[in-house]
This record gives structure tokens, C-alpha cells and sequence, in this order.
């Protein structure tokens, strides 16, 4: 069964974030940096997965589906930002068979 049937279901816009060190001569925190934006397909657990993850490192994900090609590669050390949450990178899950399409395991920034 393929991850996207149609693209039309690539409907939501999410940002890939960096973080960067805070320019300047004085060291501090480091600053958001938006790498690029592109459209993706959120897949949110249905209860079974809640029950069955609850407790381990999957638990409260999301999975995030865009496209395998993209400006950057997406790595574990970058941010998500969609409907003006932030989300770290648990897992990439790229597509090896086919290079259509990727799926971000993604967590909720604490």
C-alpha cells in the first residue's frame, strides 16, 4: 500500500528548522533558523498506537510524509515547525524502494 495515494493529500506546509549560534562577538543562546518549507501529509496515532506506545520513545509522535527530494537533508538534530509547534526529529524514515517519499517520526518539543 503506498504512503500517498494522490499529492493532493501533501495539504499541510511545515518548516524545517536549525539551530544556530547567535551572531555576534558575545556567545548565547542559539537562534531558529527556517531552512526551507515544504508540503506534507500529518499522520496522527489512532487510539490503538496511543495504548500500545504509551510509556516508550513513540510515544505521543506524529508522523510526518513529504517528498524524498529536498533542498536539504532532514537529519535527528532538526526541528519541525507546523501550526506553531515545534517538534524534534525522532526518526527518518527514508524511502529506499521507490525515492517518492519520506516519513519524519516527529515529538513534541518539551
Amino acid at each position: 500500500m503506498p504512503i500517498i495515494k494522490n499529492i493532493n493529500e501533501l495539504n499541510e506546509r511545515i518548516d524545517v528548522i536549525t539551530m544556530k549560534p547567535k551572531p555576534g562577538p558575545m556567545p548565547g543562546e542559539d537562534v531558529e533558523t527556517i531552512i526551507f518549507s515544504c508540503w506534507a501529509k500529518i499522520r496522527t496515532q489512532n487510539i490503538k498506537d496511543v495504548k500500545e506506545l504509551a510509556g516508550t520513545t513513540y510515544d505521543d509522535t506524529l508522523e510526518i510524509v513529504i517528498r524524498q527530494e529536498q533542498k536539504q537533508t532532514i537529519t535527528t538534530k532538526m526541528i519541525i515547525g507546523w501550526q506553531g509547534n515545534k517538534y524534534n526529529v525522532v526518526k527518518v524514515n527514508p524511502d529506499t524502494a521507490f525515492k517518492e517519499y519520506m516519513v519524519l517520526l516527529v515529538k513534541q518539543k518539551q
